[in-house]
């Protein structure tokens, strides 16, 4: 038998990696946890048509078998007033993403370790000892700020968390509490994030919440969760994002576990719900028809990193990246033939705790080329508005 077995860790190797692990768990941790003036995680938009900006995000989790670089360099913008699509196998890095910008990683195994989350937030104006300023009628003085959301200690996230930022969870039954009634998990959204909130203010915002996604109060306000259906919850889910009036709405597989029929209701009412709030959409999902119909731009990822974005008309309509083209083959079709295999894209993602050099769609790519044995590839611009990551456009500059 060889005396190396590269398959397995020996047990010196096991505790190397926890001590490591442990050091930087800690470092991180105590980044997270400091004590920060407002300053130091303000920040400036690199475009001013911009809502946020997530620049070359790296998220990891510590393990007892190494890093697993779940989020491995990841840039993409979402302008104002607009729904931008992610879109991509399990495991590439959506929700992981979309969790980093809530800084919803669990920790200390997950971590922020690099890069930016610029968001453009309308928050409180704040006097010397950090409470919001009244303007002398019934509110509170306001203005705009931009926030680098990595690098905000942990317990001044609530500025953006909930108020700012809303998330719509894949599936309601575990997100809404069961020993809660309806009404009460909606008035909490009013008294944390509306300074001196009664609760009459704080029932009828809920009120006016249920009625905005198509429910009527008087049903639904007394009930608890099970009490309703899959359709119902995930309404209510809904209301409960939008309580807070937050500029930016991240919907995590919205349509998960509901029938067809209760699917196209979702997606009408957040794209009705996109126009009455002024606000933009960051939806993830792995469904392509979904994408379609919903996005005014798409962010094609894999394996922790965007290797192509775009508008959706230059998504679906001229795709670049091998890998976006194995995503729309994969899709059924009603054109399919009786007895036509559905096209699947050969071989598995490479394993995220040892990541190659590479590109890492390399081994599963028909066309693989020299250069991609060589360094990752970067984003090359092919259009104003569509970039991609492949050595097969490498020297292709903007000739869209």
């Amino acid at each position: 038998m060889a005396k190396e077995n590269k398959n397995y860790l020996s047990g010196k190797e096991i505790r190397a990696i926890a001590k490591a692990n442990a050091k930087e768990m800690k470092r991180l941790e105590a980044y997270k946890n400091r004590k920060a003036e407002e300053h130091e995680f303000l920040s400036q938009m690199k475009s001013s048509e911009n809502i946020l900006e997530i620049e070359d995000l790296h998220t990891f989790f510590y393990t007892e078998q190494g890093v697993v670089k779940a989020v491995n360099g990841v840039s993409y913008d979402v302008p104002k007033n607009a729904v931008v699509g992610v879109v991509g196998e399990s495991g590439c890095g959506k929700s992981v993403t979309s969790m980093s910008v809530m800084r919803l990683i669990q920790g200390p195994t997950g971590q922020i370790v690099d890069g930016s989350i610029r968001f453009k937030a309308y928050d409180y104006k704040r006097d010397e000892k950090g409470n919001p300023i009244p303007n002398g009628a019934d509110g509170y003085e306001m203005e705009e700020k931009v926030y680098d959301i990595a690098k905000m200690p942990i317990h001044e996230i609530h500025r953006i968390r909930g108020k700012q930022i809303a998330m719509i969870f894949q599936e309601p039954m575990t997100s809404l509490n069961p020993v809660f009634t309806i009404g009460e998990q909606l008035d909490e959204v009013t008294f944390i994030h509306t300074p001196g909130a009664t609760k009459e203010m704080a029932k009828a915002k809920s009120e006016e919440m249920l009625r905005l996604v198509g429910i009527i109060p008087e049903n639904v306000y007394g009930a608890f969760p099970h009490e309703l259906s899959g359709g119902m919850r995930q309404r209510v889910m809904i209301a409960m994002a939008l309580a807070a009036e937050p500029r930016l709405i991240i919907a995590d597989e919205p349509t998960t576990a509901l029938d067809v029929t209760i699917q196209a209701q979702i997606l009408d009412l957040l794209q009705d719900i996109k126009n009455k709030i002024d606000g933009s959409i960051l939806l993830i999902t792995h469904d392509l028809g979904v994408i379609a119909e919903m996005a005014d731009y798409v962010v094609v990822m894999y394996a922790g990193k965007v290797i192509e974005k775009g508008t959706v008309y230059e998504i679906f309509q001229d795709p670049k990246h091998p890998y976006t083209i194995g995503l729309q083959k994969s899709k059924p079709t009603m054109s399919l033939d009786d007895g036509t295999e559905l096209y699947n894209i050969p071989g598995n993602v490479p394993n995220p705790i040892n990541m190659p050099d590479h590109c890492y769609f390399k081994e599963r790519c028909a066309k693989c080329t020299l250069k991609c044995s060589g360094d990752y590839p970067g984003m090359v611009q092919v259009s104003p508005t569509h970039f991609v990551a492949c050595h097969l456009y490498d020297g292709v500059e903007d000739n869209g």
